[in-house]
């Protein structure tokens, strides 16, 4: 269907440059726009690795967050196109909840054929890459002394946001920045906060930490526990960026040859920060982004909060593009996972396919294909976050709903394409 309707527009071409009377005939041949998804025929479920208590909990922070957008309005109720199929915001609250009966309703058995027969299925056409976050667990101190004296911010109360659609209908970015003599200009950036002390004397330290390159890492997972001298735990979570652009300090170190091929594990850039205090901050400054945290009141065995505003599940829960992927929608992923031993050693890779949610976002999770898997929390979870870096297969999951047709152009943008599953003609077909 592609080749001839892009066919058909080379032939219109042709003929209007000929009833133009052109003297030299010029021929503009439009290549067809990259989908970001494609059909993967004959894809199927191999099974999930994990507990139906987590799938439930994952499926019920999804409700959660759907019912949140629908009492308190927002800019998430678009509709997403995935292939030729268009999906409105109330139809993907109705998939999530129509996944959720499936689930509790049929032996652990008989679940993936049930989703095969009740549910579409979209796949990004670049393929998927996965990565993982945790939620790291640093020592600190509500007061700062000579050893704990690195400062764990809040929101400065000049750090304003700008959401472009207020002043460009559809334009859904925003900006971060401050107003000076009446201009909105950028905020400090990561040398001025930490290296110049642009802060000092505010008053906005939620705490102190005794390792700075801890402190970076809890900056980039954007959540963690502070354990406390008290005994108690202060959960913080993301609250604010200051809108500069991110840059990973890995792949520049890598970039530079700092650190050698295969070197750009989380783990390795800790050891060599750690070991080089006299080159840390420097390397550390070449990522202007910075982030403020808030505390959150959370139950010890709940997760931190994602961008939806729900707790993550650890395993379940991940970071996607929201440009692409729909907010809380039921997912399956298959990919690899690195062994570790209890020593933080690479041992080598374990194969697993799960059901997952789209829960969360990150600046630096960009395509169709890409999803950040949270792992959980403490430093188990982080070795395993620090070496995953590796490619699969990921599908969209739309759940006893139909769809509607899109343009051609939303749907070569829409990054989707449907699967066609095995036995997916048999009910699915008239879901």
């Amino acid at each position: 269907m592609t080749v001839r309707w892009w066919g058909s527009l080379i032939v219109v071409a042709v003929a209007l440059a000929l009833a133009g009377g052109c003297s030299g005939l010029r021929l503009a041949v439009l290549k067809p726009p990259t989908a970001a998804f494609r059909t993967a025929t004959g894809a199927g479920l191999s099974g999930d690795d994990l507990d139906l208590d987590s799938l439930r909990r994952a499926a019920r922070a999804s409700l959660s967050y759907f019912r949140s957008v629908e009492e308190n309005g927002g800019d998430m109720r678009r509709p997403y196109t995935l292939g030729f199929d268009r999906y409105s915001f109330e139809q993907f609250e109705l998939s999530a909840a129509n996944f959720l009966a499936l689930v509790e309703s049929t032996p652990p058995r008989l679940i993936r054929r049930r989703v095969a027969e009740q549910c579409r299925a979209y796949s990004p056409v670049s393929g998927a890459r996965f990565t993982a976050y945790y939620e790291p667990v640093l020592e600190a101190r509500r007061r700062r002394d000579r050893r704990f004296r690195y400062p764990v911010y809040r929101r400065p109360d000049e750090l304003t946001l700008v959401r472009l659609k207020r002043f460009f209908s559809g334009d859904r970015r925003s900006l971060h920045g401050q107003i000076h003599d009446h201009e909105l200009l950028p905020f400090l950036s990561r040398r001025e906060i930490d290296g110049e002390r642009g802060l000092d004397g505010r008053g906005l330290e939620l705490a102190w930490v005794d390792d700075p390159v801890a402190l970076y890492f809890l900056h980039i997972q954007g959540s963690g526990r502070l354990s406390l001298d008290d005994g108690g735990v202060m959960r913080v979570n993301f609250a604010a960026s200051n809108g500069r652009a991110y840059t990973s300090v890995g792949r520049y170190m890598l970039d530079r040859g700092i650190l050698g091929p295969g070197q750009g594990s989380s783990g390795a850039i800790r050891s060599f920060l750690g070991s080089n205090p006299d080159l840390r901050d420097e390397l550390l400054f070449n990522n202007e982004r910075y982030i403020f945290f808030r505390e959150m009141k959370l139950e010890s065995d709940q997760g931190p909060i994602g961008s939806l505003g729900v707790p993550l599940v650890a395993g379940r829960s991940l970071a996607t593009d929201r440009r692409y992927v729909p907010p809380g929608v039921p997912l399956y992923i298959t990919t690899d996972a690195p062994v570790v031993t209890e020593e933080g050693a690479f041992e080598g890779w374990r194969r697993f396919s799960r059901f997952a949610f789209s829960h969360d976002s990150g600046v630096a999770i960009k395509g169709s294909g890409r999803a950040d898997v949270y792992w959980g929390e403490g430093e188990e979870a982080g070795s395993v976050a620090g070496y995953m870096n590796t490619p699969g297969s990921m599908m969209v999951l739309m759940c006893g709903v139909r769809p509607a047709k899109a343009t051609i152009r939303a749907s070569f943008a829409g990054g989707f394409t449907s699967v066609a599953w095995p036995s997916y003609a048999a009910a699915g077909a008239n879901a």
